[in-house]
């Protein structure tokens, strides 16, 4: 079952901005995106992944779409993806020229990321024949293993359906499995029924899930935050091959912008996505962090001292599996009266400069 309203999920019952003002608040302070070449993907990139075990080189890409559904409908409260988008969306034969692109930079990978800003599985931004033949050129380019997203509601076996291809990754953003946190902090409509209809779908075509879970979305504070995520990853433990605990990173023309401008919302601590890590360590299914951002102002970050070696055990941690042994920072400290103020507190504020210690501070 679905976690509900514990003492702080009751204080988000009566947050002015939710529910019907909060998805106006979101449409509000988003911004066209600018003008982009259709012919060309918005990304390509390659990072270290872990394939049956062993330590490859994954290449990325991003294809540049019409974006996410939801985005266009409403859109999430931490979400700037919409920023690469165009709006209208992009005809087939702009798609395939990005992909004749994309499919070079493939060449001699076994393990492939293709993201979309939105979902792949979503015939409307993706067309199923153009998807089957990127599912076909990657077989006939000695892929292994390629990771699509998808908004769970896309998930179908008939949306899976290919003539020929590597064996498929989904992932799936949960974000959380609080109904009043999805609701009233991140702004998506998502059920319980609806994410384990997904994740059954994908397993028997053979496919594994990935789920993304959000630490800290706009309006939770540090302390609230990593209980709605560990238990969020708790949930989804049984019904996804391994989990992502993504802490919220600032993006452009977004709530989350726009609370942390004004001082009423910060991204999470570094301690914070360690802390996550350590209480999910034996749920049964791999649960690691590659915080995007991590150590800037926009992302998950500690005093700035101590970042860079937080930032390395995080990575260790999701390629090789090695327990992460904490550093000692005198930051740490603050973080953990952070964390016992959370219960007293109403939101992710913090005083500026806090986590340096008010280190180079006006008073």
């Amino acid at each position: 079952m679905w976690k509900w309203k514990t003492d702080w999920q009751w204080r988000l019952e009566i947050v002015p901005k939710a529910s019907k003002q909060l998805s106006e608040f979101v449409q509000r302070v988003k911004k066209e995106p600018f003008e982009h070449a259709l012919d060309e993907p918005v990304a390509m990139w390659t990072e270290t992944e872990i394939l049956d075990g062993e330590e490859v080189k994954a290449a990325v890409a991003i294809i540049r779409t019409r974006g996410c559904y939801w985005s266009i409908k409403e859109g999430c409260t931490m979400c700037g993806y919409f920023n690469d988008t165009v709006p209208g969306g992009v005809a087939t034969e702009f798609l395939e020229q990005q992909w004749i692109e994309i499919i070079e930079h493939f060449s001699n990978y076994k393990y492939v990321k293709i993201y979309t800003s939105g979902s792949f599985l979503d015939p409307t931004e993706i067309p199923k024949d153009f998807a089957n033949m990127i599912m076909t050129d990657l077989v006939n380019y000695g892929v292994e293993k390629v990771l699509v997203e998808s908004l769970p509601e896309f998930v179908h076996k008939r949306h899976m359906q290919y003539d020929k291809s590597p064996n498929i990754e989904v992932a799936i953003g949960l974000e959380s499995a609080t109904p009043i946190v999805l609701d009233k902090c991140v702004n998506k409509r998502l059920t319980e029924k609806g994410f384990k209809r997904a994740c059954k779908a994908v397993h028997e075509i053979g496919g594994t899930v990935k789920a993304y879970i959000l630490l800290k979305p706009p309006y939770l504070n540090e302390g609230q935050s990593i209980e709605d995520t560990v238990y969020s990853a708790k949930f989804a433990a049984p019904y996804v091959d391994k989990i992502s605990i993504n802490p919220v990173n600032i993006q452009k023309n977004t709530v989350g912008e726009r609370m942390w401008r004004n001082r009423e919302w910060r991204p999470p601590w570094l301690w914070s996505v360690v802390e996550v890590i350590e209480q999910c360590e034996k749920i049964g299914t791999r649960v690691y962090s590659d915080p995007t951002g991590g150590g800037t102002q926009r992302g998950a970050h500690n005093c700035g001292k101590c970042d860079s070696e937080i930032l390395e055990k995080l990575k260790n941690n999701r390629i090789s599996g090695v327990k992460i042994k904490k550093p000692k920072c005198r930051c740490r400290e603050l973080w953990k009266n952070l964390i016992e103020q959370a219960k007293y507190r109403r939101d992710g504020s913090e005083p500026e400069g806090y986590r340096r210690g008010f280190v180079g501070v006006k008073r």
